[in-house]
C-alpha cells in the first residue's frame, strides 16, 4: 500500500513561487490597467486643480498612485471573485457614496461640481476596469 509522503521542498516551493508565478500571469491586466489610468491622467490633467506640493512631483506621484490603485483593484479582483467590471462598479459607487455625498451634504460643494467629480471617477473605473477585464482574457 503506498503512502503519500509530505515533502516539504515541494510544499515550499509552491508557497514561495505560486504566488509569484500567479502575479506574473497577471501583470499584463495590472500594467494595463495602471497604463489607462495614467493616460487618462494626462489626457484630462487641469493644472488649475493640480496639487500643490506632491511628494515627488506631480507626474511621477500620479504614476505611483495609479500603480497603487491597480494593485489593490488586482487584490480585490483575486480575493472577491468578482469580474472586472463588477468590482470597477462598485469601487466607483463607493468612492461616489464616501467622498461625492459627504462634499455635498457636510462640506457645501456644489451639486454640479460633485456630479462632474463623481462622472469622472466613474470614467476612471469603467475605462480602467474594462481593459484589466479585456487583457484577463
Amino acid at each position: 500500500m503506498a503512502q503519500d509522503t509530505f515533502e516539504p521542498v515541494d510544499c515550499l516551493n509552491h508557497f514561495y513561487f505560486g504566488g509569484i508565478i500567479q502575479m506574473v500571469q497577471r501583470i499584463k491586466p495590472i500594467l494595463g490597467m495602471w497604463a489607462t489610468l495614467s493616460l487618462l491622467s494626462f489626457a484630462l490633467f487641469d493644472e488649475a486643480s493640480a496639487p500643490p506640493d506632491p511628494m515627488f512631483g506631480i507626474w511621477p506621484t500620479v504614476l505611483l498612485v495609479w500603480l497603487l490603485v491597480a494593485l489593490f483593484f488586482d487584490w480585490v479582483l483575486q480575493t472577491t471573485g468578482l469580474n472586472a467590471m463588477k468590482a470597477a462598479l462598485v469601487l466607483a459607487l463607493t468612492q461616489i457614496l464616501g467622498s461625492g455625498v459627504p462634499d455635498v451634504l457636510m462640506r457645501g460643494v456644489s451639486l454640479g461640481e460633485a456630479v462632474l467629480a463623481s462622472a469622472f471617477g466613474l470614467l476612471f473605473w469603467v475605462l480602467s476596469g474594462f481593459v484589466y477585464s479585456k487583457l484577463s482574457d
